[in-house]
């Protein structure tokens, strides 16, 4: 019952009627709900970037795009649900300097089970594009006599429904919020989900407790007045839709947490959702610091300034964007029981049962990474190799590809599922051989580097830096090339 975020490109596109290597961009939105005594269904959510998709002028001063969404679930040769649809964008008058996007949503039952849901994406008005397409895992479980949260879906907005529409459920009309990314201007994140079976846990009915939260990606830590309780009615099945006021919720990563408990306040149920916030005018509280106590702690053995700052600043793949300012300005000064402070809180609120232990396993991570990536200038963990394992882990899948013909030695590493998303990806670059210094040039994992022409800067080595179509995103099937190969199907 996980929600995930998959970013599709697509390859080629024309534009009235001329040819460009114009990519498509779609954003996908997933997430499941149960229905007591009948079948579960998965919601799609696809989101179209306005700029990037072909406008064709079907009558005098109206233009529209038409994107065609092919979706296939699968077990094994089996077909269980398919779909093939055309959507057309609003019309405008007006193609210059067009923004914005448009949305689409889908509707699947399909019973509890594990299924390959394959994507295809094609834009109508390019007879010339190959379809990109994309396979990810889906598994749906919801249990028939236990309690269970459905997936929570994050909503742009909403109303009562008037009439039904494929937005239209529980009596709303909610419109996805498909990028799980809150600007500086966002004040406010609206949010729904399921809340399935409390009945079977109470059978006699009364009141059952629902707590909602913000915690932190980084240290799972619960964020100061982010946090919320509730009753409800005992149901087969209750909605929760509510908005939480994030004015004063610091630039991080989070998940929203949605939890089902007994009268007893004991977890029977939860689920939750990863999203980002920007806020520069907010900084996150560390006034309780000066409060840590370290007495008998491995902080307190630690007593050299410089080793110190060396520890406090090979945290930064694992801090948040507020710990890494502080970090920052903390390693300037000499003050050394703020910085033992600092370094036994940071793994404390991460590990509480066991700081020291946490430490330790980091630190071994850290001595790994400088092994193998550091470079004439700078320690392993400085480097963006360096960066993405300790912050991310081991990746499932490495390529490495130092000797392509008219390519700069590079490296894709695939993750099956990392920060609340599946089947990601990081593309890594090096313009000399001698170095070990690999850039991160693009990733599909949200809130890092995303370049879409990330193969015109790996093939610029021979084939030029794409001249001054910046909407060039590949080189072509020219012999040898094959990262983009690599990328979709990693091996």
């Amino acid at each position: 019952m996980k929600r995930f975020i998959l970013s599709l490109i697509c390859l080629a596109s024309l534009a009235s009627g001329i040819a460009q290597n114009k990519a498509v961009h779609s954003f996908l939105s997933s997430t499941t709900y149960n229905v007591p005594g009948g079948t579960p269904f998965i919601e799609n959510a696809t989101a179209f970037d306005c700029a990037s998709v072909v406008y064709n002028q079907f009558e005098p001063g109206k233009f529209k795009a038409t994107v065609e969404i092919q979706t296939v679930f699968k077990q094994g040769d089996k077909v269980c649900n398919f779909s093939k649809v055309a959507l057309d964008s609003p019309v405008v008058a007006d193609t210059l300097g067009i923004a914005g996007a448009f949305v689409d949503q889908q509707r699947f039952s399909l019973p509890n089970g594990e299924y390959a849901m394959e994507i295809t994406v094609k834009d109508l008005n390019n007879p010339k594009q190959i379809p990109y397409s994309s396979t990810q895992t889906v598994l749906i479980d919801y249990p028939t006599d236990v309690p269970a949260v459905s997936d929570i879906l994050l909503v742009e907005s909403y109303s009562k429904a008037t009439k039904n529409s494929e937005f239209t459920k529980s009596g709303y009309d909610l419109i996805p919020r498909v990028y799980s990314f809150y600007p500086d201007k966002a004040k406010e994140l609206v949010f729904y989900a399921e809340l399935y079976n409390s009945d079977k846990y109470y059978p006699d009915g009364g009141l059952y407790l629902v707590n909602y939260y913000i915690q932190s990606y980084e240290s799972s830590k619960k964020m100061k007045e982010f946090n919320f309780t509730k009753r409800m009615e005992v149901s087969n099945a209750n909605i929760l839709l509510n908005t939480i006021n994030i004015q004063g919720l610091p630039t991080g990563n989070y998940y929203l947490v949605v939890e089902m408990r007994n009268r007893n306040n004991e977890l029977l149920a939860s689920n939750s959702v990863f999203f980002q916030r920007y806020n520069p005018g907010c900084e996150i509280d560390l006034a309780d610091l000066g409060a840590t106590n370290i007495y008998n702690t491995f902080a307190a053995e630690i007593t050299n300034l410089d080793t110190l700052r060396e520890y406090l600043r090979c945290l930064n793949p694992r801090c948040s964007e507020s710990e890494r300012d502080y970090v920052n300005s903390l390693v300037k000064t000499d003050d050394k029981e703020t910085m033992q402070q600092f370094l036994y809180n940071f793994w404390n609120t991460r590990a509480p049962l066991n700081p020291k232990a946490a430490w330790e396993e980091y630190y071994a991570q850290v001595k790994r990474v400088n092994a193998s990536y550091s470079t004439r200038t700078k320690k392993g963990y400085m480097t963006d190799r360096g960066y993405v394992y300790l912050r991310y882990g081991t990746p499932d899948k490495i390529n490495e590809e130092p000797f392509e013909p008219g390519a700069y030695p590079y490296e894709i590493w695939h993750y099956y599922e990392v920060a609340g998303q599946r089947n990601k990806h990081c593309v890594f670059m090096s313009q000399d051989m001698v170095t070990n210094d690999y850039s991160l040039i693009h990733s599909d994992i949200i809130g890092e580097v995303n370049n879409p022409r990330w193969q015109v800067m790996i093939y610029s080595r021979f084939y030029g830096a794409g001249g001054n179509d910046i909407d060039q995103t590949e080189i072509g099937n020219a012999w040898g090339t094959h990262a983009g190969d690599l990328y979709n199907n990693p091996r």
